[in-house]
């Protein structure tokens, strides 16, 4: 087991299980390393995969900005699944960059820097085909990643036809998923997520990948790499999500007014499994 302490005071751990290498902060387990190539473990994680690897079908030498680091779980699968990627990743906390650079040392295509994830983004210049937002603070998504402002320095970032990818999370009454969405949809022409239906039905606190570009997502691509998985995701663009955001026209969030997202509450529960009407039909 190799540990270290955070700026926050928190003990970050990489430890190993039957599978690979699991990163542990403050009592939880937050990614997990196995095989090269394998699936991730975690199920955000593999539908991050699947929306960026859709995302640069077809695409020589792809480059994709990282916000947010942790072990490298994502990194590492893309560069698994296309090597001639080119990858870098901004981590804000260096004593996580120095447990990960010693205990599991990423790909060489993958250039990792200790820095301001909303800085870097903002600052970028290089246009890149993916942006790629998984950072969380203590369960929660970090303010600065939930704005208007944010998304739309996402957008600068791209190439044409770029896909931004962000990882969030909310729970019942979901209304932190329709701001993000309104928000979202207020940068960006194309929206959608990957999600369980569990979660959008209000049952629990889980993860939401978020997806927006300027071109039409590759929905259909997604879809089948996420639905037979465990748990089993949908993948639903704006059509579908329109109604869902509408039911309570929320604010764009803006950084005057962001907030992080919820934390998890995990006695928030509705019971009941349907989705909701608005995400119902064709």
């Amino acid at each position: 087991m190799t540990r270290r302490t955070l700026s926050d005071g928190l003990e970050a751990t990489l430890e190993p299980d039957e599978h690979g290498l699991v990163l542990v902060i403050d009592g939880i387990a937050q990614s997990h390393l196995g095989e090269p190539g394998a699936p991730p473990r975690h199920a955000s994680h593999r539908w991050m995969l699947a929306a960026a690897l859709a995302a640069v079908e077809g695409r020589t030498a792809p480059a994709v900005l990282h916000l947010g680091g942790g072990a490298l779980a994502l990194p590492r699968a893309i560069a698994a699944a296309q090597p001639d990627a080119r990858q870098r990743v901004v981590e804000l906390e260096p004593a996580l960059v120095e447990l990960i650079a010693e205990a599991a040392p990423p790909p060489a295509s993958v250039a990792v820097e200790v820095g301001d994830g909303r800085a870097a983004l903002e600052a970028a210049r290089e246009p890149v085909d993916v942006v790629a937002i998984d950072v969380f603070a203590a369960g929660r998504v970090p303010a600065p990643f939930t704005s208007v402002e944010c998304f739309a320095a996402a957008r600068r970032a791209l190439a044409p036809g770029g896909t931004l990818v962000a990882n969030s999370a909310d729970g019942p009454p979901l209304a932190f998923l329709r701001s993000q969405l309104a928000t979202l949809r207020a940068a960006f022409p194309e929206v959608a997520i990957v999600t369980t239906g569990s979660t959008l039905a209000g049952a629990r606190h889980s993860n939401v990948v978020l997806l927006a570009s300027e071109a039409p997502l590759p929905l259909d691509a997604i879809r089948a790499q996420v639905r037979d998985g465990r748990p089993p995701a949908a993948a639903l663009g704006w059509e579908r999500l329109a109604p869902f955001v509408a039911e309570t026209g929320p604010e764009v969030v803006r950084d005057a007014t962001a907030v992080g997202s919820p934390a998890p509450v995990r006695s928030a529960y509705l019971g009941g499994s349907a989705l909701p009407a608005s995400l119902l039909g064709g």
